[in-house]
């Protein structure tokens, strides 16, 4: 597995574990705090820009 690879596959996994811990207090009937929300925007972020960024050329 060369960096591109595992750059796509980390901001994949980020991407997931954010939208998990956006959407999971809905599912489980949990109150939501602000630190959560921060946290699960911030995953999502990071793992777009990773995913962005993984391919060789310009990211845009």
């Amino acid at each position: 597995m060369d960096r591109d690879d595992a750059e796509f596959w980390g901001g994949a996994v980020l991407i997931a574990l954010g939208g998990i811990l956006l959407f999971a207090p809905l599912v489980a009937a949990v109150e939501y705090t602000v630190v959560l929300l921060a946290v699960g925007v911030l995953l999502l972020a990071a793992g777009a820009l990773l995913v962005g960024l993984s391919r060789r050329g310009r990211a845009v």
